[in-house]
Protein backbone atom coordinates (compact mmCIF):
# COMPACT_ATOMS: atom_id res chain seq x y z
CA UNK A 1 0.00 0.00 0.00
CA UNK A 2 3.14 2.54 0.80
CA UNK A 3 4.54 1.82 -2.41
CA UNK A 4 1.01 2.62 -4.20
CA UNK A 5 0.75 5.87 -2.06
CA UNK A 6 4.18 7.02 -3.32
CA UNK A 7 3.33 6.36 -6.75
CA UNK A 8 0.17 8.29 -6.88
CA UNK A 9 2.24 11.26 -5.68
CA UNK A 10 4.68 10.86 -7.69
CA UNK A 11 2.75 10.82 -10.26
CA UNK A 12 0.48 13.86 -9.69
CA UNK A 13 3.74 15.84 -8.23
CA UNK A 14 3.80 18.76 -10.23
CA UNK A 15 0.20 18.64 -11.00
CA UNK A 16 -0.50 19.08 -6.99
CA UNK A 17 1.58 22.41 -7.32
CA UNK A 18 -0.89 23.69 -10.11
CA UNK A 19 -3.96 22.23 -7.87
CA UNK A 20 -2.60 24.22 -5.06
CA UNK A 21 -2.33 27.27 -6.51
CA UNK A 22 -5.61 26.76 -8.31
CA UNK A 23 -7.19 26.63 -4.83
CA UNK A 24 -5.54 29.49 -3.51
CA UNK A 25 -6.62 31.54 -6.32
CA UNK A 26 -9.97 30.37 -5.96
CA UNK A 27 -9.91 30.48 -2.17
CA UNK A 28 -8.74 34.52 -2.75
CA UNK A 29 -12.13 35.04 -4.75
CA UNK A 30 -14.24 33.21 -2.49
CA UNK A 31 -12.15 35.37 0.26
CA UNK A 32 -13.09 38.74 -1.04
CA UNK A 33 -16.55 38.01 -1.71
CA UNK A 34 -17.68 35.96 1.31
CA UNK A 35 -15.43 36.98 4.40
CA UNK A 36 -15.12 35.32 7.05
CA UNK A 37 -17.55 32.80 6.29
CA UNK A 38 -16.56 29.13 7.81
CA UNK A 39 -18.36 27.89 4.42
CA UNK A 40 -15.59 28.67 1.96
CA UNK A 41 -14.05 25.08 3.51
CA UNK A 42 -16.21 22.57 1.81
CA UNK A 43 -14.97 23.64 -1.46
CA UNK A 44 -11.52 23.33 -0.83
CA UNK A 45 -12.13 19.83 0.12
CA UNK A 46 -14.65 18.53 -2.17
CA UNK A 47 -12.66 20.45 -5.49
CA UNK A 48 -8.91 18.60 -4.35
CA UNK A 49 -10.72 15.61 -4.34
CA UNK A 50 -12.85 15.39 -7.35
CA UNK A 51 -9.32 17.22 -9.41
CA UNK A 52 -6.70 14.41 -8.50
CA UNK A 53 -9.00 11.26 -8.31
CA UNK A 54 -9.99 12.54 -12.17
CA UNK A 55 -6.13 13.33 -13.02
CA UNK A 56 -5.05 9.67 -11.40
CA UNK A 57 -7.68 8.22 -13.78
CA UNK A 58 -6.50 9.79 -16.71
CA UNK A 59 -3.30 8.87 -15.86
CA UNK A 60 -4.25 5.05 -15.82
CA UNK A 61 -6.12 5.32 -18.91
CA UNK A 62 -3.00 7.11 -20.66
CA UNK A 63 -0.47 5.14 -20.31
CA UNK A 64 -1.97 1.72 -19.37
CA UNK A 65 -0.59 1.45 -15.89
CA UNK A 66 -2.78 -0.94 -14.77
CA UNK A 67 -1.15 -3.57 -16.60
CA UNK A 68 2.26 -2.21 -16.22
CA UNK A 69 1.41 -2.50 -12.04
CA UNK A 70 0.89 -6.12 -12.56
CA UNK A 71 4.78 -6.81 -13.06
CA UNK A 72 5.45 -5.28 -9.94
CA UNK A 73 5.53 -6.25 -6.48
CA UNK A 74 2.24 -5.12 -5.50
CA UNK A 75 -1.08 -6.53 -4.97
CA UNK A 76 -4.69 -5.77 -5.98
CA UNK A 77 -5.09 -4.99 -2.99
CA UNK A 78 -2.22 -2.51 -2.34
CA UNK A 79 -2.78 -0.64 -5.32
CA UNK A 80 -6.62 -0.33 -4.32
CA UNK A 81 -5.89 0.81 -0.70
CA UNK A 82 -2.91 2.96 -1.66
CA UNK A 83 -4.91 4.64 -3.65
CA UNK A 84 -8.06 5.53 -1.42
CA UNK A 85 -5.10 6.11 1.02
CA UNK A 86 -3.77 8.70 -1.11
CA UNK A 87 -6.68 10.64 -2.06
CA UNK A 88 -8.26 10.75 1.43
CA UNK A 89 -4.91 11.93 2.11
CA UNK A 90 -5.84 14.78 -0.65
CA UNK A 91 -8.91 15.98 0.71
CA UNK A 92 -7.76 16.42 4.26
CA UNK A 93 -4.67 18.54 2.68
CA UNK A 94 -7.18 20.06 0.69
CA UNK A 95 -9.87 20.94 4.03
CA UNK A 96 -6.65 22.39 5.88
CA UNK A 97 -6.05 25.12 2.81
CA UNK A 98 -9.48 25.46 3.59
CA UNK A 99 -9.07 26.33 7.29
CA UNK A 100 -5.80 28.36 6.80
CA UNK A 101 -7.71 30.67 3.80
CA UNK A 102 -10.39 31.29 6.39
CA UNK A 103 -8.33 31.75 9.14
CA UNK A 104 -6.16 34.55 7.67
CA UNK A 105 -9.37 35.81 6.04
CA UNK A 106 -11.06 36.11 9.20
CA UNK A 107 -7.91 38.08 10.37
CA UNK A 108 -7.97 40.33 7.68
CA UNK A 109 -11.65 41.25 8.58
CA UNK A 110 -10.82 42.10 12.02
CA UNK A 111 -7.87 44.04 10.95
CA UNK A 112 -8.84 46.07 7.56
CA UNK A 113 -11.92 48.05 8.22
CA UNK A 114 -12.40 48.80 4.92
CA UNK A 115 -12.72 44.72 3.84
CA UNK A 116 -15.04 44.12 6.64
CA UNK A 117 -17.39 46.70 5.21
CA UNK A 118 -17.75 45.35 1.94
CA UNK A 119 -17.47 41.39 2.94
CA UNK A 120 -20.43 39.17 3.18
CA UNK A 121 -19.78 38.25 6.65
CA UNK A 122 -17.50 40.17 8.46
CA UNK A 123 -17.65 38.80 11.78
CA UNK A 124 -15.13 36.92 14.33
CA UNK A 125 -13.59 33.57 14.67
CA UNK A 126 -16.71 30.56 14.49
CA UNK A 127 -15.01 27.75 15.87
CA UNK A 128 -18.47 25.82 15.61
CA UNK A 129 -18.87 26.90 12.25
CA UNK A 130 -15.24 25.76 11.25
CA UNK A 131 -15.83 22.65 12.61
CA UNK A 132 -18.89 21.85 11.21
CA UNK A 133 -17.07 22.99 7.84
CA UNK A 134 -14.68 21.01 8.38
CA UNK A 135 -16.81 17.92 8.78
CA UNK A 136 -19.21 19.04 5.47
CA UNK A 137 -15.43 19.34 3.80
CA UNK A 138 -14.07 15.80 4.74
CA UNK A 139 -17.54 14.24 3.90
CA UNK A 140 -17.85 15.81 0.77
CA UNK A 141 -14.76 14.80 -0.44
CA UNK A 142 -15.00 10.84 1.10
CA UNK A 143 -18.36 10.80 -0.53
CA UNK A 144 -17.48 11.99 -4.03
CA UNK A 145 -14.02 10.07 -3.62
CA UNK A 146 -15.90 7.33 -3.03
CA UNK A 147 -18.05 7.51 -5.81
CA UNK A 148 -15.23 8.50 -8.50
CA UNK A 149 -12.73 5.47 -7.95
CA UNK A 150 -14.58 2.68 -8.25
CA UNK A 151 -16.36 4.09 -10.84
CA UNK A 152 -13.55 5.05 -12.99
CA UNK A 153 -11.98 1.79 -12.15
CA UNK A 154 -15.02 -0.49 -13.70
CA UNK A 155 -15.80 1.72 -16.53
CA UNK A 156 -12.50 3.67 -17.63
CA UNK A 157 -11.60 7.20 -17.15
CA UNK A 158 -13.68 8.25 -20.46
CA UNK A 159 -16.53 6.31 -19.84
CA UNK A 160 -16.74 7.18 -16.08
CA UNK A 161 -16.68 10.83 -16.79
CA UNK A 162 -20.27 10.74 -18.11
CA UNK A 163 -21.44 9.33 -15.75
CA UNK A 164 -19.67 10.35 -12.49
CA UNK A 165 -19.13 13.69 -12.88
CA UNK A 166 -22.81 14.42 -13.58
CA UNK A 167 -23.72 12.99 -10.24
CA UNK A 168 -21.09 14.50 -8.41
CA UNK A 169 -22.81 18.16 -9.48
CA UNK A 170 -25.97 16.82 -8.57
CA UNK A 171 -24.16 16.14 -5.24
CA UNK A 172 -22.25 19.48 -5.51
CA UNK A 173 -25.35 21.77 -6.03
CA UNK A 174 -27.54 20.05 -3.63
CA UNK A 175 -25.67 19.41 -0.51
CA UNK A 176 -22.82 22.60 0.13
CA UNK A 177 -24.69 25.26 0.12
CA UNK A 178 -27.31 23.67 2.38
CA UNK A 179 -25.27 21.35 4.51
CA UNK A 180 -22.50 24.98 5.90
CA UNK A 181 -25.73 27.41 5.77
CA UNK A 182 -27.18 25.07 8.86
CA UNK A 183 -25.16 26.34 10.87
CA UNK A 184 -23.80 29.07 9.64
CA UNK A 185 -27.11 30.97 7.75
CA UNK A 186 -29.89 28.72 9.14
CA UNK A 187 -32.57 31.23 8.32
CA UNK A 188 -31.50 30.54 4.67
CA UNK A 189 -31.47 26.70 4.78
CA UNK A 190 -34.33 24.43 3.06
CA UNK A 191 -36.83 23.13 5.63
CA UNK A 192 -34.87 19.30 6.34
CA UNK A 193 -32.05 21.22 7.35
CA UNK A 194 -33.66 23.95 9.40
CA UNK A 195 -35.12 20.86 11.33
CA UNK A 196 -31.75 19.52 11.91
CA UNK A 197 -31.20 22.83 13.32
CA UNK A 198 -33.20 22.79 15.71
CA UNK A 199 -32.80 19.24 16.88
CA UNK A 200 -28.95 20.69 17.57
CA UNK A 201 -29.70 24.03 19.24
CA UNK A 202 -26.58 24.25 20.68
CA UNK A 203 -23.04 24.37 20.09
CA UNK A 204 -22.18 20.95 22.00
CA UNK A 205 -24.75 18.66 19.77
CA UNK A 206 -23.83 20.48 16.81
CA UNK A 207 -20.09 19.61 17.57
CA UNK A 208 -21.52 16.01 18.18
CA UNK A 209 -23.17 16.15 14.73
CA UNK A 210 -20.30 17.17 12.69
CA UNK A 211 -18.80 14.24 14.35
CA UNK A 212 -21.31 11.84 13.56
CA UNK A 213 -21.04 13.21 9.77
CA UNK A 214 -17.51 12.57 9.05
CA UNK A 215 -18.24 9.15 10.48
CA UNK A 216 -20.72 7.78 8.55
CA UNK A 217 -18.66 9.61 5.52
CA UNK A 218 -15.40 7.21 6.55
CA UNK A 219 -17.83 4.27 6.82
CA UNK A 220 -19.10 5.04 3.30
CA UNK A 221 -15.70 5.26 2.14
CA UNK A 222 -14.49 2.10 3.33
CA UNK A 223 -17.26 0.39 1.79
CA UNK A 224 -16.58 2.00 -1.50
CA UNK A 225 -13.21 0.25 -0.80
CA UNK A 226 -14.29 -2.45 0.23
CA UNK A 227 -16.38 -2.83 -3.36
CA UNK A 228 -13.31 -1.42 -5.49
CA UNK A 229 -10.97 -3.83 -4.54
CA UNK A 230 -13.79 -6.71 -5.90
CA UNK A 231 -14.04 -4.51 -8.91
CA UNK A 232 -10.21 -5.18 -9.54
CA UNK A 233 -10.30 -8.53 -8.48
CA UNK A 234 -12.46 -9.57 -11.14
CA UNK A 235 -11.33 -7.36 -13.93
CA UNK A 236 -8.71 -8.93 -16.55
CA UNK A 237 -6.11 -6.18 -16.77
Amino acid sequence: MKAMFLMDFATTKKLLRRYLLLLLGMGGIAALIMGSHPGIIPYFGELSAISVAQALAAYDDQRDWNHFRLVLPLTRADVVLGRYAFLAAVAAAGTLIGVAVYLLVTLAVQSVPAYAAIAMRSGGLDVVGLAWSVAVSLALALVTGGIMLPTFLNFGFANATRYAMALLMMVSILAINPAINVWVRPETAPPFFRGLASLAASPESFLVAAGILAVAALAFYLVSCAACLMICRRLDF
